[in-house]
């Protein structure tokens, strides 16, 4: 694997901040830590870079002689209990920074997701009581412009979490049959993913997810955590893996359909597998967001089924899957070379059952390319 610069990353951030008129950035955001860290950073935690370029990192004590092993050229202040907020305070008096403007992982405006490890309001307004001249604001962007085009190393251990997930993909298609239950199809999953070397399955909607059935068609249903309920003939399966390697995450949903579908999920399938192939081709370079998941409604429109397709086509991937580009009708991005999303397509129809995308994708100045090799279909089984 090519190695990281995090000195760079670092720097990057720093000039950001600059640039945004804002004096540091403080990132609370796991995406956030393991980006500026290189170490697996799961508990409370937050990094802090200068406008001038410092950097440190304040974390939990009991997890914090790893982190200073395993993370890379780190100052690192510890704390204990709720002392949190109180250390942060400490740390930008530290800086000459009790009166300055500070951004913060508040929120991404238009984003219904909350990524993990944003500011929480306590935290928010105890740093506003100890430093009441300082101007708190969200600066998610300030991260977010310097994870936004991934370079050659993000490339390559993005490209390896989406060859895990294919494998996993395949043995978890290969435990699909009737009388197995989901949970069983989960384990193997996770089973194959580890083996790979996958170290956490980070979603937080329930790690590897396996839905069949009537399971897979709950209306707006984009999870399905695996249970004990067994696999039948003749519905859809949702095999959704969710590997970390190196820090660095897939995101791989796919739909499989056990026996023969009848004739209206048929025209289910037709509709998800045309919108599929319509936002695939719809990440060109210098098109608006907004406009490939205008370009995907659309589809559900042309097949009578905007009620059952969902306006979300995906996310951005990296150390983080709750960043930008967020591929929906409010996005204000463009497509740019470089980026690599979690490309989704959502149909849920109770009754008839449901299918999902998310399908690691680079965009080049070409276009799309995959970064797994499992077909973007509904992938069949006798």
């Amino acid at each position: 694997m090519k190695n990281i610069d995090f000195r760079a990353r670092r720097q990057a951030v720093a000039r950001q901040a600059r640039e945004q008129g804002f004096d540091a950035y403080l990132g609370t955001r796991q995406g956030s830590l393991h980006y500026l860290s290189g170490a697996f950073m799961p508990w409370r935690g937050a990094v802090l870079v200068t406008a001038s370029g410092e950097c440190e990192f304040i974390y939990w004590a009991m997890d914090a002689s790893r982190v200073r092993a395993e993370g890379h050229d780190m100052e690192l202040h510890e704390f204990e209990f709720s002392d949190f907020p109180s250390l942060i305070q400490q740390r930008l008096a530290k800086h000459g920074l009790s009166a300055g403007r500070i951004g913060l992982d508040l929120a991404h405006p238009g984003a219904a997701q909350v990524a993990p490890g944003m500011l929480t309001a306590a935290e928010y307004f105890e740093l506003k009581e100890h430093m009441p001249q300082a101007r708190l604001e969200n600066g998610v962007d300030i991260i977010d412009e310097v994870m936004l085009i991934k370079d050659a190393a993000e490339i390559e251990r993005l490209r390896h979490a989406a060859q895990v997930s294919d494998y996993g993909f395949e043995q978890g298609r290969q435990q699909v049959r009737p009388g197995v239950t989901e949970n069983h199809v989960a384990g193997a999953i996770e089973q194959a993913i580890r083996d790979k070397g996958s170290i956490w399955s980070w979603a937080v909607t329930g790690g590897t997810e396996v839905g069949s059935g009537p399971r897979t068609g709950f209306l707006r249903g984009v999870t399905q955590q695996a249970s004990d309920r067994p696999i039948g003939n003749n519905e859809f399966v949702i095999l959704d893996l969710h590997p970390m390697l190196d820090l660095y995450l897939a995101d791989t949903a796919l739909p499989l359909f056990l026996g023969k579908p009848t004739a209206e999920q048929e025209k289910l399938i037709a509709c998800w597998e045309e919108t599929v192939d319509t936002m695939l081709a719809s990440l060109t370079p210098g098109r608006a967001i907004a406009e490939c998941a205008a370009m995907g409604v659309k589809v559900f429109e042309k097949h009578g089924l905007a009620e059952y397709g969902l306006p979300l086509f995906g996310h951005g991937l990296g150390t983080c899957a709750r960043t930008r580009p967020f591929i929906n009708l409010r996005s204000r991005d463009e497509v740019r070379a470089g980026m690599v999303v979690a490309l989704g397509t959502h149909l849920y129809r109770p009754q008839l059952g449901g299918m999902r995308l998310e399908y690691p994708v680079l965009v080049t100045e070409h276009g799309s390319e995959p970064l797994v090799s499992t077909p973007a279909k509904v992938h069949r089984l006798a």
